[in-house]
């Protein structure tokens, strides 16, 4: 396969271009010079890995952490039986018939459940991201004590 030629007919070094932009890459992250969307990134990841170390389904995981809160209880739930036949017709419908009495009991409790899963699902993510934050801030401050550091060893003592 030929090498691919710039505007003017030279061959370009792909290699020599993709290892400038990791070392540029990696010297600001030394620096601790982080984009928003990078921090938000490194937020995620670390989600991802608290879930995996918590054996959380994958599946889960990902609506966890999507913008819907479709992972959340709900009390509109389906009537369903495994069961075929006549049994299962009549497990249905004896469901359907008991569900407004239970309903009555259950429903405060799950939307209160409800409401206590997404306030503490936003915690943790603010959290992790406001973590994340701090971590790259941090490395930013070590990096600009080690540079001041350097300078103040370069000049002559008075």
């Amino acid at each position: 396969m030929p090498e691919p030629t710039g505007p003017e007919g030279p061959p370009v070094d792909v290699v020599r271009i993709m290892k400038e932009i990791r070392e540029s890459i990696q010297k600001k992250r030394e620096e601790g010079l982080y984009t928003d969307e990078e921090v938000e990134s490194l937020a995620g990841m670390r989600l991802r890995a608290y879930g995996e170390e918590a054996r959380i389904d994958g599946k889960l995981l990902e609506r966890l952490l999507g913008a819907t809160h479709d992972w959340n209880i709900s009390v509109d739930y389906l009537i369903r039986t495994t069961r075929p036949g006549l049994a299962g017709r009549a497990l249905i419908l004896t469901k359907r018939l008991v569900r407004p009495f239970v309903r009555l009991y259950t429903d405060h409790l799950l939307n209160r459940q409800a409401q206590i899963n997404l306030y503490f699902a936003h915690l943790l993510h603010n959290n992790v991201r406001e973590t994340a934050r701090l971590q790259v801030e941090l490395q930013a401050l070590r990096h600009r004590c080690e540079v001041l550091e350097r300078e103040r060893g370069a000049r002559p003592a008075r």
